[in-house]
């Protein structure tokens, strides 16, 4: 009778050492999606991971559901990578994924190719902007190859919003990505880079 129950606990200690081990392995289901800007781009990836369990929420297996989790920092590019670190750190279970987002903005070019070397050296993917998000969502309805300024961003945005009822674009909105064409916008995005 003791051996069964000394069987148990060996049976019941071993599961309890697989799922450890299980935890710590990557899963690349699961998403760290770090931004630069504090609202924004959150509120962007956040409509993506909306569309996306909206999507998939029935058809995908539980055990294999995509996570992702979104942090809008609020941060400098120089600490962006430090943040996504301890926040990779404070993780129970692994990311299989990590994006870290920058925005161009105000930072030297030299500053700005350091912070995303460093992110690769760490295994992190990157995204920016250049000068703004909003050249981002504009190629979601055109392509655009020049620089104009952020007001003139907005201004074309919220010329094309108007199809949709929306009276005027303005930073921060959630609404929006429904109607953004995200296919779209990355193959604008990618005659864009030829062109540079």
């Amino acid at each position: 009778m003791g051996s069964d129950r000394e069987e148990l606990f060996k049976k019941r200690r071993r599961h309890r050492r697989e799922r450890k081990e299980n935890a710590k392995k990557r899963a690349p289901y699961r998403y760290l999606i770090v931004c630069e800007g504090g609202r924004t781009e959150p509120n962007y990836f956040e409509g993506i991971k909306n569309r996306i369990n909206a999507k998939y929420s029935n058809s995908v297996r539980v055990e294999e559901k995509i996570e992702i989790d979104i942090e809008g920092t609020g941060r400098s590019a120089i600490d962006l990578v430090n943040y996504t670190e301890y926040m990779i750190n404070r993780s129970v279970m692994p990311y299989g994924n990590v994006w870290v987002i920058f925005d161009k903005d105000d930072n030297t070019d030299q500053d700005f190719n350091d912070d995303i070397n460093r992110a690769h050296s760490k295994g992190y993917k990157t995204g920016w902007s250049n000068e703004a998000i909003e050249l981002w969502f504009l190629l979601h309805f055109e392509y655009m190859n020049t620089g104009i300024t952020r007001q003139q961003y907005c201004d074309k945005l919220t010329k094309h919003f108007k199809q949709f009822g929306i009276e005027k674009y303005e930073k921060n909105m959630k609404i929006f990505l429904s109607y953004l064409w995200i296919k779209v916008a990355l193959m604008r995005q990618l005659n864009v880079q030829k062109d540079c």
